[in-house]
């Protein structure tokens, strides 16, 4: 799953991942990652910091409040990806911080 404001980053990331035979789903805020998440229970969920109605780490705190994901690996997918971020998000409890424009074996890698 890829969870960003710019829908055309999300879709071109989701496209890259189908093409390499895994299945992906988009959001572009919290609200719509949560309501996508619990129908389509990704094992991988690519989340932008900074979202329009909430953090991604106030979204990742929601999303492990429900048990059908409580597998689902969190990997920050950020413009903005500073020490204080990168702390903030391990807390959140993301495994990993990927900057973008994210190189695409550094994506494939997290798979």
């Amino acid at each position: 799953m890829f969870v960003d404001d710019n829908r055309d980053v999300a879709d071109a990331l989701a496209a890259l991942v189908e093409f390499e035979g895994h299945q992906a789903q988009c959001a572009a805020d919290g609200q719509e990652a949560l309501l996508v998440a619990g129908s389509f229970l990704p094992e991988l969920a690519f989340v932008d910091w900074k979202l329009p109605d909430m953090s991604g780490g106030e979204l990742v705190s929601q999303l492990q409040l429900n048990p059908a994901l409580s597998n689902t690996r969190y990997v920050l997918l950020s413009g903005h990806t500073d020490p204080d971020i990168a702390a903030k998000a391990a807390a959140a409890g993301f495994v990993k911080c990927l900057t973008k424009p994210v190189r695409l074996e550094d994506l494939l890698a997290c798979l």
